[in-house]
């Protein structure tokens, strides 16, 4: 024990030692985040985060094109959502997802939970509005955002189910934990020293996977989403699951994503061909948990799924209003079962 503890001292005291100098010193290492995949080199709309790996940044106007549309956020760092006059009391129903709940491709008005907001005010039943979702957001994001959130709302709409089954190098629970150990070396400034000499820089883009491995898979969503669900009833908020809309995929689809992400046709036919197991899962969930679900994978077939779409994934503005129109009346159900519950102890 004796030799143990002094080969301790030993290993830890040169490390105490410089620790103490670099800080003293003042010495503030350059941004390592860069030097790992884990944290991609975004635009100026997004900033890195421990744990969900990006968020939006705080009162952003967003000109450029990238997302198609202009966007701005809020003084919180949420997609900004216009809400109707006179909504002041009424209560906030959260949105919870990817850039399909985002909006993309759609000015802040036309997104779904701006639109259900005007909806909801022109039936009498006004909400408040937040839309939580981000780009490239999965269901562990999702897990995390339910238990982290400030101040759950009454009622909180969830949809993913696409980023999940989206091909990658390493798992989304991989991700996370390298990214938080990252974070806990950066703290130290020994540690930060040896990452800025040791890491080699960034490619500028990451390799494309060689074969299929979904980011979340079928299992993990799974259980993700059904611990998305707890969550978010633990802290009082009640769930409302969203069956993701049908994807794009005809030949000509295909070829274009392809080409797009240098991806290997196996891996986008892959891709697509999973999307119809994580809808069937977010079924299954809703079911097992006694959740309320709008299954708009459906109602997107039915009402014509290519012309809902600006692109494989992402709805248009109708596509949208669509969404909006379809969860209003499980919003307002959802609503009015809260206000009708005996209050807890």
């Amino acid at each position: 024990m004796k030799t143990l503890a002094k080969a301790g001292v030993a290993l830890l005291l040169p490390w105490i030692v410089l620790e103490l100098g670099l800080r003293i010193a003042g010495y503030h290492a350059p941004d390592n985040r860069s030097r790992t995949l884990l944290f991609p080199r975004f635009p100026a709309f997004y900033e890195p985060d421990r744990d969900l790996a990006w968020k939006l940044r705080p009162n952003v106007a967003w000109q450029a094109r990238d997302f198609v549309q202009p966007f701005t956020t809020d003084g919180e760092g949420h997609r900004s959502t216009p809400q109707p006059e006179g909504d002041a009391g009424a209560p906030r129903v959260d949105f919870i997802g990817d850039s399909s709940t985002f909006g993309y491709g759609s000015l802040d008005a036309s997104t779904f939970p701006a639109v259900l907001a005007d909806l909801a005010a022109e039936a009498g039943t006004p909400v408040r509005a937040r839309n939580l979702g981000v780009p490239g957001y999965n269901a562990q994001s999702a897990r995390l955002i339910a238990a982290s959130v400030d101040e759950p709302a009454a009622v909180t709409v969830v949809m993913v189910g696409f980023n999940d089954h989206f091909p990658a190098n390493r798992s989304a629970a991989e991700d996370l934990w390298i990214r938080r150990a990252a974070y806990a070396c950066f703290a130290s400034r020994v540690c930060a020293l040896l990452f800025d000499h040791l890491a080699e820089p960034r490619a500028a883009k990451q390799t494309p996977p060689t074969e299929y491995r979904p980011a979340v898979s079928p299992e993990e969503y799974r259980e993700q989403l059904g611990e998305t669900v707890r969550a978010l009833r633990e802290r009082g908020s009640e769930p409302i699951l969203l069956v993701y809309p049908s994807i794009l995929g005809d030949e000509e689809t295909r070829a274009a994503v392809a080409s797009y992400w240098k991806h290997p046709r196996s891996l986008v036919d892959a891709n697509v061909e999973a999307h119809p197991r994580y809808q069937q899962i977010t079924r299954e969930v809703a079911a097992a948990e006694g959740v309320r679900i709008v299954d708009l994978a459906e109602i997107f077939d039915a009402a014509g799924n290519e012309g809902l779409h600006i692109d494989w994934v992402h709805p248009n503005d109708a596509g949208y209003r669509l969404i909006a129109q379809s969860i209003l009346p499980e919003v307002q159900a959802a609503l009015a079962a809260k206000r009708a519950a005996p209050p807890s102890d």
